[in-house]
């Protein structure tokens, strides 16, 4: 790929660093119970934030990441990735007080992860950093940011990107006990079905997922609410209605990540002049191609992997009812 150093930022992220510490289990305990793991690695793995960041850069978006990291291994790590990977980290952030922050994720025999983070540098982000890192990037399409760093601070950045044009897309995970209506700083909001019950309430644990999306575009504000469900696809709902994705069936490896890719897949797709439709297709694909894949930032595919991922499938998305 071309040289983009001297080109303007596509897709601010505004996010959290916390790489992961990984186990595999047969299955996971249950609350005061101990099992046996196996195969513990400490592998190439960001937080929701640098992982939408490298994968956003990966499919060739211009990409620039705010965060905050500690004066440790992991946070020196972090700055090696982005620089490989091409991102533009001048509002990286280094805090002295806090470590790197870490995630601690259990894989079970499917690959469906659990998993815990301890914020630690991310806590540090505030209102400031992001003010100035939005005032540096004029001229960027989209902010993207998520709640692992605190939830203010996000919602914060999101503002003040709408402020200066940008659209911004929320990943309101893991979900926060926050009043619905301060997400109506979102063009779209992102959760999985579980946090979309979480910010409902369990008055709403037995809503199907298309009541929930519209309840939540409803009561949030939001312009959009798209509800990832893993292997089930997606639901989305605009003013225009409503809408579901199913992903092509692929050979399941590992899922960690795969909500990451899909929040930069989406904001890539509309870059590319996709609707919010087309492009959550186009993200529900790049996700699949993702999760045949081990690890979180190795699994996350380039603009011509997925390519050549869509060509493969055409003929069996030649039937789809929802096309």
């Amino acid at each position: 790929m071309s040289d983009r150093s001297c080109l303007s930022t596509q897709v601010v992220v505004v996010g959290s660093h916390a790489p992961g510490l990984f186990v595999r289990v047969h299955r996971t305990p249950q609350a005061g119970e101990t099992v046996i793991g196996w195969d513990f690695q400490e592998p190439i793995d960001g937080g929701k934030g640098s992982n939408q960041a490298i994968a956003a850069s990966r499919l060739g978006m211009r990409t620039s990441f705010v965060g905050c990291i500690g004066h440790d291994r992991p946070g020196e790590e972090l700055k090696e990735w982005l620089q490989k990977e091409r991102i533009d980290a001048r509002h990286l952030y280094t805090c002295e007080k806090k470590n790197t922050g870490i995630g601690f994720i259990i894989l079970d025999d499917v690959g469906i992860p659990t998993m815990v983070t301890s914020m630690g540098a991310n806590e540090e982000l505030n209102e400031k950093m992001v003010e100035k890192a939005i005032r540096d990037f004029a001229g960027a399409r989209i902010l993207l940011t998520q709640f692992e760093i605190r939830p203010e601070v996000a919602l914060h950045a999101a503002r003040v990107a709408r402020q200066n044009g940008l659209l911004t897309i929320i990943n309101p995970a893991p979900a926060m006990d926050i009043p619905l209506t301060s997400l109506d700083v979102s063009d779209i909001l992102i959760p999985n079905e579980i946090e979309a019950q979480k910010l409902l309430g369990d008055e709403d644990m037995t809503l199907d997922v298309e009541s929930m999306a519209r309840k939540l575009r409803t009561q949030s504000g939001a312009g959009c609410v798209i509800i990832t469900l893993g292997s089930k696809g997606i639901v989305g709902v605009d003013s225009a209605g409503l809408w579901r994705i199913y992903p092509p069936a692929v050979n399941v490896i590992d899922t960690s990540g795969a909500g990451d890719v899909y929040c930069a897949a989406l904001a890539a797709g509309i870059i590319y002049g996709q609707n919010y439709r087309v492009a959550s297709e186009w993200a529900c694909k790049v996700a699949a191609l993702s999760v045949t894949r081990l690890g979180s930032i190795p699994s996350f595919p380039t603009l011509e992997e997925v390519d050549q991922f869509v060509k493969e499938t055409l003929v069996t998305e030649a039937g789809d009812p929802y096309k």
